[in-house]
């Protein structure tokens, strides 16, 4: 899969582009705020939805323009057919004045968005896998050292591309959790009776089971990927920790011998089992979910009867794939806590290519990568092989503020863009 062409009005700092795109490795480069990452954000917006850097749609609409609305069109080819994407979010009122002096104010009214899939008007829900991306910035070294929550966003999002059947019931969960939550609250309080929760425990396992099932299975089959993507570029990690530690020791005037002592001790590294990645799913649930539908229901079911008490009193949904987590082990020691900088850089690398490699498997397509300015973010080891990794994909978008800092070998065959204030112009070789 590729995007072939990217239309926008008014999107960001955009006034109007219309850029044709080819395929393999394509560079932007150009100074902080001239634009590279919004081109980024405008694809992942005619993927998903959404943006990967605000949940204020309001600031996709450039400033000052003159419809108050953004527009991003996208036609990309995929492996059997072509599809068109239009996404249209708008501010619904221009900006006012309160008072002589005063500075504009935005409207009340939320922004709206309207979306059209090959000519025909569709819901976002809709949108999702018509086009599909994997995108990587630097803040998603989060998934590795941030909160569960990122890590359910991340499985969430990777599975709704897929599967259709799985967005629709984790937003009919989320529908049962406010309904559920509220009604413990009303127990607790003395308003209703315990024995109310009865329906609500049957809607939430019978959407839940199916939701931690998909996510159980996708980790299960993109282990391999990450361990395979980590130990590629995970292969130096020792060499590098222990230089990390010297340096530190250089730093607080520690005497050379000290220094010897360390290096040759490699204090605090993983050891060789470093390389052998493994994705671990931990549900809220501690009963097995790999048998019969019926019985991971039912199980589940008990356990909210054991844990009644507990909900009442907190108010609160304690079970449930919204409790999930996932974690990252490497000899079974957890990277979100004890691995170094470089290895939890190189874990969320590795999952991110390991989520291509599955909706690649599961859908027939590839999808689009997006690097966002993570060069920036890596030593030049890393660099290299996550060029080599990534040069066989159908279409890779990546931005850089210098050029300089990609390998000759990488510069020879990458198509490159100048992206200035709001221009984007092919640089020549």
């Amino acid at each position: 899969m590729r995007v072939e062409r990217l239309r926008l009005t008014d999107f960001r700092n955009y006034a109007h582009l219309d850029l044709t795109l080819p395929g393999g490795l394509i560079v932007f480069t150009g100074r902080n705020a001239q634009g590279k990452s919004n081109i980024l954000e405008a694809v992942t917006l005619a993927a998903t939805s959404r943006s990967f850097r605000t949940t204020n749609e309001r600031e996709l609409v450039r400033w000052g323009a003159e419809g108050h609305f953004a527009r991003v069109e996208v036609t990309a080819e995929r492996r059997r057919d072509q599809v068109q994407v239009e996404v249209v979010v708008s501010d619904n009122a221009p900006l006012v004045a309160t008072g002589a002096g005063a500075l504009p104010q935005p409207p009340v009214s939320l922004p709206r968005k309207r979306i059209r899939v090959n000519g025909v008007a569709r819901r976002s829900m809709d949108l999702i896998g018509q086009i599909t991306v994997v995108i990587f910035s630097p803040s998603d070294l989060d998934l590795v050292i941030g909160s569960p929550g990122e890590r359910r966003r991340f499985l969430d999002l990777t599975l709704c591309q897929v599967h259709p059947s799985y967005c629709r019931t984790l937003s009919q969960y989320q529908k049962v959790l406010l309904q559920r939550g509220a009604l413990l609250r009303r127990i607790r309080d003395g308003e209703e009776t315990p024995q109310a929760l009865n329906f609500w425990d049957e809607q939430l396992t019978t959407l839940a089971a199916p939701i931690m099932r998909e996510r159980a299975m996708f980790l299960e089959q993109a282990s391999e990927a990450a361990a395979r993507v980590y130990a590629a570029l995970a292969h130096d990690e020792g060499d590098e920790d222990e230089d990390d530690e010297n340096t530190e020791r250089d730093e607080n005037d520690q005497d050379a011998s000290e220094n010897d002592q360390v290096r040759n001790s490699g204090a605090q590294t993983v050891p060789d089992q470093q390389h052998q990645l493994q994705l671990v799913y931990r549900p809220s649930y501690d009963g097995d979910i790999s048998g019969g539908m019926a019985d991971v229901i039912a199980g589940m079911r008990a356990r909210l009867g054991e844990l009644r008490r507990r909900e009442i009193a907190q108010g609160a949904n304690v079970l449930g794939p919204h409790r999930d987590d996932l974690a990252f082990l490497a000899g079974g020691i957890d990277l979100s806590i004890y691995g170094s900088r470089g290895q939890q850089r190189s874990v969320a690398l590795a999952l991110k290519l390991a989520e291509l490699d599955y909706i690649e498997h599961e859908t027939g397509d590839q999808p689009i990568l997006l690097l966002d300015d993570v060069l920036s973010e890596l030593d030049t080891q890393r660099r290299i092989d996550l060029l080599q990794a990534v040069r066989p994909l159908d279409q890779v978008l990546l931005t850089t503020t210098d050029a300089a800092s990609l390998p000759s070998e990488t510069l020879a065959y990458a198509h490159r863009y100048r992206v200035r204030n709001g221009g984007v112009i092919e640089a020549r070789a």
